[in-house]
C-alpha cells in the first residue's frame, strides 16, 4: 500500500535530501571507469530507496533534481541527464513501493523472509530500471556504443544494487529509535566491535595485493548480528565498505590486482554478499529472540495459572506440569515429569487417556469430557478435561495438553445435579425457602407483631430456638441473603 502524502516536505528537507544525493553521486561518478555516467559504486541508490520508503512520494523532487545535477555537471547532455534522473527516481520509488507492499515496509529487516524479499525486490529487481533507462539514454544520444551496452549496464546495475543493499538499510534502521538500552558494558562491547572491524579491515585490505584474507571480515559481522541486532550489523557493513573501497582504489587489498573497474566490481560483489548474509543472520537472531520472549511470557502465564495444565507425548509420558497441577494432584513437577499419565488416572480406567491420545493423533477433535482423576494421597477428583493437540513447526501432532479446572466443582454433571436439587427444593413446599427474602423492615414488622401478641390476655408464642438461620439465593443478582433472628423479644440482625 502506497504511503499517502499528507503535506509536502519542507523546502529545507528537500534541499538537505537533494544535497546528500548530489554529494554521494559525485563521489560515485568519481569512480566511473567504463563510462563517465556508469559507476560500480553508487551510494545514491540507497539514499533514494530510503527516502521514498521513509518519506513517501513527497521525496521525488529532491531525488530528481539531485540526480539531474549530478549527471549534467559530469558528462552527457541535458537530455541524457533528464533520462538518467528519471530512471534513478523511478528506481527508488519502485523499490520502496515493492518493499512496502510485499516486505513489511520499514520492518523489512525484522524477519528473514522479509529481508530476502527486500534483496530481491529493491536490490536486484528495482535497480534494473535505472540501469536500463540510463544506458539506453546514453546509447541513443551517442555517448556510449551499442557494443558496450552489456558491460555498461552490468556495471550500472551492480553499483545501484549494492548501494541499495548497503546504504539503504543503514538509513532505514537508524531512523527507528532503538529499544535496547546502552549500558556501560554494552558501550564498551560496541567500541570493541568497531575496533575489531577497523583492525581486521586494515589487515585484509591494507596489506599486499592478493592476500586471501577476506574471510577475516566475517567474525565482526557475526558478532554484530548476534549481539547488537540489525542496526549495528548494517553499520559495520557500511564501515567495511568504506575501508574496502578506499584501499581498492589505491591498489591495496585482495581485489586490486585487476583493472580498476573489474576490481571495483569484484569488491562490490563481495560487499553485497556480506551484506545479504549478515542481514539474514541478524533477522534470524532477532526472530529467535522475539520467539523466546513470547514463549517466556506464555510459560509464565501457564506456570502461574491456578488451573492444572499438563502436557504429554502421544505415548502418554508427562512433559510439563505447572503449579496448578502440583496443588491439585499433590505431585511436584520433579515427581511427575517423564512419568506416565497413569500416575493420576484411577486403576479402573487404565486405557482412557491412551484412547484419547490415539484419537488425537488421527486428527479427531476431542470434546470436553468428564472423568475421574486421583491425587497423590489416593483421593479421587471429578474433573472436566479439555484435551488439545500440540503441533511441531511442520504441523505434525507430537503431543497433547490437558487443562482441568482447579477443582471438580465446575463440571457440567455437577452443575446439572445442582439444578435438579434446586427444582426438587422448589417443588417441595416443606423445603422451599421464603421468597422474596426478608428485609430489615419486614423483620421489624414481624418483631412488633410478636411483641404485641405477648401482651396480657393473649397467650405468648412458643419460644423459638436460640438462633435460626434463613438463606436464599437471588437468581437476579447472584447474591446470598442471610437472616439471623434471635429469640423472642430480642432484636433481629440482618447481614
Amino acid at each position: 500500500m502506497m504511503t499517502k502524502s499528507r503535506k509536502p516536505l519542507a523546502l529545507w528537507w528537500l534541499t538537505l535530501l537533494g544535497t546528500a544525493y548530489f554529494v554521494a553521486g559525485k563521489f560515485g561518478l568519481s569512480l566511473a571507469f567504463v563510462n563517465a555516467s556508469a559507476s560500480p559504486v553508487w551510494p545514491p541508490s540507497g539514499i533514494a530507496f530510503a527516502a521514498f520508503l521513509l518519506l513517501g512520494s513527497r521525496a521525488w523532487p529532491a531525488i530528481l533534481v539531485g540526480a539531474f545535477l549530478v549527471n549534467v555537471t559530469t558528462a552527457g547532455s541535458v537530455a541524457t541527464s533528464i533520462g538518467i534522473a528519471v530512471g534513478n527516481t523511478l528506481e527508488g520509488r519502485l523499490g520502496a513501493d515493492l518493499v512496502r507492499l510485499f516486505a513489511n515496509g520499514r520492518g523489512a529487516f525484522d524477519r528473514a523472509r522479509d529481508v530476502f524479499k527486500f534483496v530481491v525486490l529493491a536490490g536486484l529487481f528495482a535497480t534494473t530500471v535505472s540501469a536500463t533507462i540510463g544506458v539506453t539514454s546514453l546509447t541513443l544520444a551517442g555517448y556510449a556504443a551499442w557494443l558496450d551496452y552489456g558491460p555498461i549496464w552490468f556495471t550500472w546495475w551492480l553499483g545501484d544494487a549494492v548501494g541499495a543493499l548497503v546504504v539503504g538499510p543503514i538509513l532505514i534502521l537508524w531512523s527507528v529509535p532503538s529499544s535496547v538500552p546502552w549500558t556501560r558494558m554494552r558501550i564498551l562491547e560496541g567500541a570493541g566491535l568497531l575496533a575489531a572491524m577497523v583492525a581486521l579491515g586494515a589487515l585484509v585490505f591494507g596489506g599486499t595485493s592478493g592476500d586471501p584474507l577476506t574471510f577475516l571480515c566475517v567474525p565482526p559481522l557475526m558478532w554484530a548480528a548476534f549481539r547488537f541486532g540489525q542496526r549495528a550489523t548494517a553499520t559495520v557493513i557500511g564501515l567495511l565498505g568504506v575501508l574496502a573501497i578506499w584501499a581498492t582504489v589505491r591498489g591495496l587489498g585482495p581485489f586490486a590486482d585487476r583493472a580498476a573497474n573489474e576490481s571495483l566490481l569484484l569488491l562490490q560483489a563481495f560487499l553485497g554478499t556480506m551484506a545479504v548474509m549478515s542481514l539474514l543472520i541478524g533477522a534470524v537472531v532477532g526472530e529467535r529472540r522475539r520467539d523466546e520472549a513470547a514463549l517466556a511470557r506464555l510459560a509464565a502465564i501457564v506456570s502461574s495459572s491456578d488451573d492444572a495444565i499438563i502436557s504429554k507425548t502421544l505415548e502418554g509420558v508427562i512433559t510439563s506440569w505447572n503449579g496448578g497441577a502440583e496443588r491439585l494432584y499433590g505431585y511436584s513437577a520433579a515427581e511427575a515429569i517423564d512419568r506416565p499419565i497413569s500416575l493420576i488416572i484411577p486403576p479402573d480406567r487404565p486405557n482412557e487417556m491412551l484412547r484419547i491420545l490415539a484419537r488425537l493423533e488421527r486428527g479427531e477433535h476431542i470434546e470436553s469430557y468428564e472423568t475421574m482423576r486421583m491425587r497423590k494421597d489416593g483421593t479421587r477428583l471429578e474433573v472436566s478435561l479439555t484435551v488439545s493437540p500440540i503441533r511441531n513447526a511442520s504441523g505434525k501432532i507430537t503431543g497433547a495438553s490437558a487443562a482441568p479446572p482447579r477443582s471438580g466443582g465446575t463440571s457440567p454433571r455437577r452443575n446439572a445435579r445442582r439444578r435438579r436439587s434446586g427444582r426438587r427444593r422448589r417443588s417441595d413446599p416443606s423445603r422451599a425457602w421464603p421468597w422474596p427474602p426478608p428485609t430489615r423492615s419486614t423483620i421489624r414488622s414481624q418483631s412488633s407483631r410478636e411483641r404485641s401478641s405477648s401482651s396480657p390476655g393473649r397467650p405468648a408464642p412458643a419460644p423459638g430456638p436460640a438462633s435460626s438461620r434463613c438463606s436464599r439465593r437471588s437468581s437476579g443478582s447472584g447474591r446470598w441473603w442471610r437472616v439471623w433472628a434471635g429469640s423472642t423479644g430480642s432484636s433481629p440482625r440482618t447481614r
